[in-house]
């Protein structure tokens, strides 16, 4: 299973000319409202960004089990001092 999602309006430091973002994601099992998968990064981990980034993931649906499940991606920009976070549902059969 693969999913991306490009954030843009980034705050950038003037000193040095860089994003200071981190993203969570979290794939949450509907049925028991539990994360099954968590992951975070941050643009001080990643190569080269600027304003903006595109996040791209690929999670081996064979670790999910069937039902339906809501994967949910917080960023958090240390500069502008803004989050967002949006989710989406889906399913495995």
């Amino acid at each position: 299973m693969n999913f991306w999602l490009q954030v843009y309006n980034l705050g950038v430091d003037e000193k040095t000319h860089k994003p200071s973002a981190t993203f969570e994601f979290d794939i949450v099992n509907i049925a028991t409202n539990k994360p099954v998968v968590q992951k975070m990064e941050s643009t001080d981990t990643m190569g080269n960004v600027g304003e903006q980034v595109t996040l791209q993931k690929s999670i081996a649906s064979a670790n999910l089990q069937p039902g339906t499940y809501r994967i949910e991606i917080k960023v958090n920009d240390n500069i502008s001092k803004q989050t967002i976070d949006p989710s989406a549902t889906f399913a495995v059969e």
